[in-house]
């Protein structure tokens, strides 16, 4: 068998960049988005205007509506002013229940939905991990005591691993703690998580050679959403 290459000149294949306009659903909504859209091109940019070529119907396209409805829009924003208030309500709520001068977070180790930071320094090298935790900090604080503590947990995440390779080859360390931001707890039905993907994009924002994370991490699924699915009814 051998492949016998078409005769003629092949064509030549370019990636054309194009600008889809999105707009959000709403019921209410009675005039013909699409075609005033595609009237206003025809309009702005004609044929001898001098962005033509930059701005016309082949690359200037109407989109299916795959963003939040107006009624989403104005709901969370809605939310989020309320929100305002009940943390101001929750303000006189203890944030730290630990024994004098053993707080990790100094003070707010009982804060809850925050994305935090874990700085391991050693001979004068600092490295720092990325997490986030949708209960309290502390109880998260408390896992990774007990991976670092277990050998049988060393491989639960990149900061264990590292830690035991430094038990290992007996070289001292310390660690401190930090909350990098808070963010809102995923809620059922909702189609994101602001928890996952704050921390996510801190990741990426980080310098890759002072963060144990890997880019790798960006492409995990949400586990919070796992506790709403009916695979976790008992």
């Amino acid at each position: 068998m051998k492949y016998a290459k078409p005769a003629g000149k092949a064509t030549r294949q370019r990636n054309q960049n194009v600008i889809w306009f999105n707009p959000p659903y709403n019921a209410a909504v009675k005039t013909n988005i699409g075609k005033h859209f595609l009237s206003l091109i025809n309009k702005h940019f004609p044929s001898h205007h001098k962005f033509a070529k930059l701005f016309n119907r082949n690359n200037l396209k109407l989109s299916y509506s795959c963003s939040p409805s107006m009624g989403s829009i104005i709901s969370r924003h809605n939310k989020r002013i309320l929100s305002k208030d009940q943390e101001n309500k929750e303000t006189n709520k203890e944030l730290c229940n630990c024994r004098q001068h053993e707080c990790p977070l100094r003070g707010h180790c009982l804060e809850k939905a925050l994305i935090y930071k874990a700085n391991v320094t050693t001979e004068g090298k600092t490295i720092g991990y990325i997490g986030c935790t949708e209960s309290t900090f502390k109880d998260r604080f408390t896992k990774h005591k007990a991976s670092f503590n277990h050998r049988h947990l060393a491989s639960s995440t990149s900061l264990s691993s590292y830690v035991w390779k430094l038990k290992d080859k007996n070289i001292p360390y310390e660690t401190s703690w930090e909350i990098l931001r808070k963010s809102a707890p995923y809620k059922c039905g909702t189609r994101r998580c602001d928890l996952c993907l704050t921390e996510k994009m801190l990741i990426l924002q980080a310098d890759t050679d002072s963060i144990l994370n890997k880019h790798s991490e960006i492409m995990q699924k949400c586990r919070h959403s796992n506790k709403y699915k009916l695979g976790a009814v008992k």
